[in-house]
């Protein structure tokens, strides 16, 4: 009996386990989904830059140079892209006005 009670015992906990392990679902994106959702978070991000800083060229090229030179930074260290791309997104976002 004493077996039984144990064997009853794990097989509970083992339920339970499956249960919480099984209702954890990850939401998972594909590479080219979040490679799409960077970029286009660049061009928002340049966008809302030289729309803030129209009045003053000057400025606005400078703070264009900035982000220029963070996102430069941030796409050698991510993965998703190759060097080829980050080199084509980043003249396609100098070109942006």
């Amino acid at each position: 009996m004493d077996i039984l009670t144990l064997l009853l015992i794990f097989l509970i906990f083992f339920a339970i386990f499956l249960f919480v392990t099984a209702n954890k679902k990850q939401n998972i994106k594909a590479p080219a989904v979040k490679k799409e959702e960077l970029i286009q978070d660049y061009k928002n991000q340049m966008k809302e830059l030289l729309s803030k800083y129209e009045n003053d060229k000057q400025l606005q090229t400078q703070e264009k140079i900035k982000l220029l030179k963070k996102i430069n930074h941030d796409l050698s260290m991510n993965l998703f892209f190759e060097k080829e791309e980050a080199t084509k997104l980043l003249k396609e976002l100098s070109t942006l006005k």
